[in-house]
């Protein structure tokens, strides 16, 4: 049975709506939130990005200068979290 115009009129525009879709929705997202490069500078986003890598226990964590602070400090307070008071860096100490 062959599937009628409409249907397949219906089934192309939805993947280009879903194509459409995955192609701007990064962006949009990316553009949303300000880099903390930007944000705090080089420096401090590095200091954070270390602090952050040193303690996530993610395979893939958000410590990139790219993200936003709010992210990368989240990780670290994640992670401050899930490690031994005896043996968390003094940085967790302050969270």
């Amino acid at each position: 049975m062959m599937p009628s115009r409409a249907a397949a009129s219906l089934r192309r525009s939805s993947i280009v709506a879903a194509a459409a879709f995955a192609i701007v929705l990064p962006g949009a997202l990316s553009a949303s939130a300000e880099s903390c490069r930007a944000a705090v500078g080089a420096r401090q986003a590095e200091r954070l990005v270390e602090r952050c890598i040193s303690v996530s226990p993610a395979t893939h964590p958000p410590c990139n200068a790219d993200n936003a602070c709010a992210l990368i400090e989240s990780e670290i307070a994640r992670g401050c979290r899930m490690i031994d008071d005896g043996t968390a860096p003094s940085f967790c100490q302050n969270d």
